[in-house]
């Protein structure tokens, strides 16, 4: 009676070691000309690169690209993969074969005969976020959307957050900016009732980007200025959060050719950054200063801001705002008039763009 849970057990290990293996897996070798050895010439990202549009510049599409990094890495970060095997499971009565269905299926079946219902919620999430991650959206939201319901059922609020949370991420990524607004508002009455701050104050900066992707400027503004920055500043002493308050206000102002008040805030990112010796804080803030400086030709001092960035980009390995560098000091250098500098540049972009874009282009 012993060997049939001893080989599932074994079948579930096997499964989800082959699973790991395969997102850790790190291609040998290296190209003769990269500039480290972190950047691979096969991208763990992959799997995202039907929902990345080929773009009509190069800088539109290391953008997209960044984008689905980000979009990636948060799913994963939300993600508490279940357990291959239940030590409670006892005798279950069910064939359980690894051709018949996916291990993911499997669990799904094995927890509802159980009656663990946490633990089919738990199962559902990470069925929805591998969906994300092989590009199926719409599988994704279906997944992510039962287990919020019964998330919501066992009035399990953390977990309904993190579904609430990746719901939102998937419909953003996807367009859909109306539905993402409607699950962030959700997050903010229930981390307002139960004291989450910092959901709180995610929601609130998520909201405010998706208000800055529709142009409610003033909506976006205030949503910062009145609620996520005092949130962040004050009430959490969150640094890390009150700097991408910072970097948002920059951006809208920004989006309105404000410049007076872009520039105000980046700096005070840059200050903030430096102050709680932040590196990628600081390499941000300045490209967005830099950015600022040239749409208001103070190309000299923008020049000063990239070379720095450039400089603490290679010391920390920072390869993706790298490649934005590059192109930004070559739009600098072509309006300072040093053309063999601007070419030098554009020519270091394409390389850093390429060796990021090569398994999706």
């Amino acid at each position: 009676m012993r060997s049939k849970p001893i080989l599932f057990s074994l079948f579930f290990l096997i499964f989800y070691a082959n699973l790991t293996a395969r997102a850790l897996q790190i291609p040998s070798g290296s190209n003769e000309k990269d500039y480290w050895s972190v950047i691979r010439t096969v991208s763990p990202y992959d799997s995202l690169k039907a929902k990345i549009i080929k773009a009509p510049t190069p800088m539109q599409a290391l953008k997209d690209y960044q984008r689905a990094l980000l979009f990636r890495e948060q799913l994963q970060a939300s993600d508490d993969h279940p357990a291959a095997f239940p030590t409670s499971a006892g005798i279950y009565p069910r064939s359980l074969t690894a051709d018949s269905l996916s291990g993911f299926d499997q669990l799904l079946s094995l927890y509802r005969s159980l009656g663990d219902r946490h633990a089919e919620a738990g199962v559902l999430s990470s069925y929805g976020i591998s969906k994300a991650l092989k590009g199926d959206m719409d599988g994704a939201i279906s997944f992510l959307k039962e287990a919020a319901l019964l998330n919501k059922q066992l009035n399990d609020r953390t977990s309904l957050v993190k579904n609430y949370f990746n719901l939102a991420r998937v419909y953003r990524y996807s367009g859909n900016l109306q539905e993402a607004a409607g699950y962030n508002e959700s997050i903010m009455e229930i981390a307002a009732l139960n004291g989450q701050g910092n959901n709180l104050g995610e929601a609130y900066m998520n909201l405010s980007s998706i208000l800055t992707a529709q142009k409610r400027y003033r909506e976006a503004e205030a949503l910062i200025l009145k609620k996520a920055l005092p949130l962040y500043y004050y009430k959490l002493q969150n640094k890390i959060g009150a700097m991408k308050c910072y970097d948002q206000l920059a951006e809208i102002y920004a989006l309105q050719k404000r410049y007076s008040e872009a520039k105000w805030f980046n700096i005070q990112s840059n200050m903030l950054a430096r102050k709680i010796n932040n590196p990628a804080g600081i390499i941000n803030s300045l490209i967005n200063l830099a950015h600022v400086k040239m749409s208001i030709g103070d190309n000299q001092l923008a020049l000063r801001d990239l070379k720095e960035a450039e400089q603490l980009s290679v010391s920390i390995k920072y390869k993706n705002r790298l490649a934005e560098i590059k192109n930004g000091l070559s739009r600098v250098y072509t309006a300072l008039g040093n053309k063999s500098a601007a070419n030098s540049a554009l020519s270091e972009f394409t390389v850093l763009k390429n060796a990021l874009l090569s398994v999706i282009y």
